[in-house]
């Protein structure tokens, strides 16, 4: 399988050492963190800065401090642990040890130490001593029904309940707490060296044997790293040679072999490009996992940074979370795609979050990056401080980078976006609150948990309007309940069927987008049938999907199944709120200001029929097609062997005519029955005539020459799958006038771009001249980021510049002033890291909504102690 994404899609990561042009290990490591204490993130200017703002009201660091006070004030909420999983001990440890340094109260020193002692010693109840205490024997009951191997820690390990998922509170915060109350008063040796053997054996433990400690991208990894890192440059020189080993790891495996060797870089496509689940800012989990994640990943690197490691890669990346956010995000500005289990009430999309920005402010970002992270902040109404803050949101509040918005920018940026991780292909038709917009994915399983059977899935908004949805619920096992095409499949046993399964080798084979504001994918999973060890029997499965900027998308979906017993099922899940209904030769349906018109262009032995799916969160089995928000269905089962499906939907107002839709192999639109050798879809919309085509040959396996005609009488914008192209997927489009049609024929050669084929034909009184579209680069990230190592001079996030309020003028800019670590920092091609693409006009006018804007927002990073794995 070829894969390609057109527009000069670079993927360029720094290389010391080199693995398939990746960066995968480095060989120096900086030497293990030694000094005085703090290492972490509150070096002299960073806590000045963050004392100033404890005094503020309203602010991040206020509220935390506050959190140390109710330890006091509300004393019996804090006794036991509050449940397997809660962070309640070491949060109240850290945000008191804060609330000591910041205002000096001992009151505050007297809570830190009272619950840094529990985090170490109780398990369930202060005093209990069933936590981290030599001499006291496991109670693991189910060692080796874990898989554990060898002999159980001689401790108990607090961070081992519920699959060891507190380490992301227990590994930080401890960490976070011996080193800011390290030369306190009253801490006393024999607790330091306490603390020092129970990081190392939760750091040991979590990294043999936790939860996907082997799988980046994922929530529990994130902890972990986050955990792992700041243990390691806690200890370092005060746990012997363990603490140095800590350090090398944290270097060498988590973030150098790890996230960046296989979250970034890592895995590969059919045509060996690397494709790792993080690369492009995406969350493969899913959003409800997301902010939180990303927060600790970010934290980690900046702490690694300050402490002399040079990792831009992972600045790259941190800048690209922006990126994905603010495509990932409707025009109204009151959602953004889950993209994967999600949970929330009655949302179609993920509420704005301020965990996403934090990351990118609390993290080493570039300027850039952080500018419009700060506009999306405060156009979200995301810019005020949480009551029950996380640690990054102190760090995050003092980054005083002025908010540039993103979209307003000369020229104006790119109108698609495509997170190469998650293969999630965003696009938009302008930056108004009006604008059409759309995300299409197609993908392997990127995760082993929370990411849905769902390759060739897509949604379609019109303004506020949401007109094509994914409904699918918490959990979801099946592909049904989503808009992603499945099959019937021999290889796919029991309760899996008909659905696609968790071990799918699915990809987003082709994704292009030119300066005709047309944005076009081809999605194959016809690996998405593979069964444990079994591979899949469907030879081949496409969905062709192009978003057409008038407010069209069209969809060409092909299925080879065993026989005409095993079928193909196509679902639209509409939000059309019982509406939907077939309309003469379309099925409509009305979304707030808005219509839906679905246009069955051509179906291979199918009678479409709409239902109303169950209402049930759960989902289980492959069979089930139960939704977590009422939507009505459109639904479609295509016999096979060969199962196609050509539609177009269209987005309307309410009271605007339809577009003209015609099959192009409709008699009265073919009359000279010149294309028999395709399918495909003529839209005619608002003085713009489109054209989708595909081959109609089995497998879409064309001739040597791919010929169609169309009427002369307008000039069209024409997009082509399965055209004949030379080794370098070029090929040769010829338009000839043919009475009053413009007959096209494309054969193998030097020519024409494809992956898809894109092309213009003029009118037959121009001569049916055939002019190639230009190719309009996915947006990427900007260069630089970075922080400086404690002691230099400041950093770019985090750390008090000249004016002494977290500003990055003059000391935290990303320019090499203290900002990228001597400058260093990703390669770039033409101003491009991870991903490429610069800013490219493709549609005059460009804005984004203001802050007037109503909002479902959410004000904080919510770190729910609740959580379903």
């Amino acid at each position: 399988m070829k894969v390609s994404f057109r527009g000069r899609w670079a993927f360029i990561i720094v290389a010391a050492a080199m693995v398939g042009g990746v960066r995968v290990a480095r060989a120096d490591v900086p030497p293990t963190p030694s000094g005085s204490h703090p290492r972490l993130f509150l070096n002299a200017k960073t806590l000045d800065a963050v004392t100033a703002n404890a005094q503020m009201a309203g602010t991040a660091a206020a509220n935390l401090v506050a959190g140390c006070q109710d330890t006091i004030d509300n004393a019996k909420s804090y006794a036991p642990r509050g449940g397997a999983d809660a962070n309640t001990w070491p949060h109240a440890a850290m945000e008191c040890a804060l609330g000591y340094l910041t205002t000096k109260k001992p009151e505050y020193l007297t809570q830190s130490i009272k619950y840094w002692t529990a985090s170490l010693e109780d398990d369930q109840n202060l005093g209990d001593k069933l936590g981290c205490v030599a001499g006291v024997d496991t109670n693991w009951q189910d060692w080796a029904s874990k898989g554990m191997t060898g002999s159980p820690p001689k401790v108990i390990i607090t961070v081992t309940h519920d699959t060891g998922y507190p380490m992301r509170w227990y590994g930080p915060y401890v960490a976070l707490t011996y080193d800011w109350l390290f030369s306190a008063p009253g801490v006393s040796d024999a607790l330091k060296a306490q603390t020092r053997t129970c990081m190392q054996n939760w750091a040991d433990y979590y990294t043999k044997y936790g939860y996907h400690h082997e799988e980046a991208g994922s929530n529990y990894n994130a902890g972990f790293v986050l955990g792992k890192t700041l243990m390691a440059i806690a200890l370092g020189g005060e746990g012997g040679a363990d603490a140095d080993r800590l350090w090398t790891e944290t270097n060498t495996d988590l973030f150098a072999g790890l996230l960046i060797g296989k979250g970034l870089a890592g895995g590969t496509t059919g045509a060996g490009t690397a494709a790792g689940v993080m690369l492009g800012g995406d969350w493969g989990e899913g959003w409800q996992y997301g902010p939180l994640s990303v927060f600790e990943y970010a934290l980690a690197t900046r702490a690694m940074e300050e402490n002399g490691a040079v990792l831009p890669e992972m600045d790259a990346w941190t800048n690209s979370l922006i990126l994905r956010y603010t495509y990932g995000t409707v025009p109204h500005l009151d959602g953004h795609l889950p993209g994967g289990d999600f949970e929330n009430g009655d949302n179609i999309y993920a509420p704005p979050n301020s965990g996403i920005v934090g990351a990118v402010l609390a993290g080493p970002s570039s300027e850039q990056a952080a500018a419009w992270a700060k506009s999306m902040q405060v156009a979200q109404k995301l810019d005020k401080a949480s009551k029950t803050p996380y640690i990054g949101d102190v760090l995050a509040e003092l980054r005083t980078t002025a908010p540039q918005s993103y979209a307003m920018q000369t020229p104006a940026p790119p109108l698609w976006y495509l997170a190469r991780g998650t293969r999630t292909l965003y696009v938009r038709s302008s930056w108004d609150q009006d604008a059409f917009w759309g995300a299409f994915d197609s993908a392997p399983q990127v995760n082993s948990d929370h990411h849905h059977f769902d390759a060739s899935n897509f949604v379609f908004t019109h303004g506020g309007d949401h007109l094509v949805v994914d409904p699918s619920g918490y959990g979801c096992r099946s592909t049904l309940p989503t808009n992603a095409l499945t099959a019937d499949s021999p290889a796919v046993k029991g309760t899996y069927a008909p659905s696609q399964t968790p071990w799918s080798k699915a990809e987003l084979a082709w994704a292009r987008g030119t300066n005709s504001g047309v944005y076009a994918a081809r999605g194959d999973f016809a690996q998405a049938f593979a069964f444990s060890s079994t591979p899949s029997d469907i030879p081949y499965a496409h969905r062709e999907w192009v978003f057409l900027p008038e407010g069209e998308v069209v969809v060409i979906d092909r299925v080879h199944t065993a026989d005409a017993a095993h079928n193909m099922y196509v679902s639209f899940h509409t939000n059309t709120a019982g509406t939907l209904k077939i309309d003469g030769a379309a099925v409509t349906g009305t979304v707030g200001t808005s219509t839906l018109a679905i246009h069955p262009v051509f179906l291979s032995g199918a009678t479409p029929s709409i239902v109303k799916p169950g209402m049930d969160d759960n989902c289980f089995d492959g069979t089930c097609s139960n939704v977590r928000i009422p939507v009505d269905e459109y639904l479609l089962k295509v016999p096979g062997p060969w199962a196609v499906a050509v539609h177009v939907l269209d987005g309307l107002g309410a009271t605007e005519a339809q577009a003209t839709v015609s099959s192009m192999n409709d008699p009265a639109y073919d009359p000279g029955k010149a294309n028999g050798g395709i399918v495909g879809a003529a839209v005619y919309r608002g003085s713009k005539q489109s054209y989708v085509v595909a081959s109609s040959a089995m497998e879409g396996k064309a001739a040597d020459t791919l010929s169609y005609a169309v009427p002369g009488a307008s000039s069209g914008r024409h997009v082509v799958f399965d055209a004949p192209e030379d080794g370098d997927g070029k090929s040769q489009v010829t338009a000839t006038v043919a009475d009053d049609q413009c007959a096209v024929s494309i054969t193998a050669g030097a020519g024409f771009a494809g992956h898809p084929l894109m092309f213009q034909v003029s009118t037959v009184a121009d001569g049916c001249k055939a002019t190639e579209d230009t190719d309009v680069p996915s947006s990427g990230p900007p260069p630089g980021g970075g922080v400086a190592p404690i002691g230099t001079g400041g950093g770019s996030t985090g750390t008090a510049g000249s004016s002494g309020n977290g500003a990055s003028s003059g000391n935290g800019d990303s320019s090499g002033n203290g900002g990228s670590t001597g400058g260093s920092g990703p390669a770039e091609t033409g101003g491009n890291s991870l991903v490429g693409g610069c800013g490219c006009v493709v549609s005059s006018s460009p804005r984004l909504p203001g802050s007037s804007l109503l909002v479902a927002g959410l004000g904080a990073l919510v770190m729910a102690r609740r959580r379903r794995r």
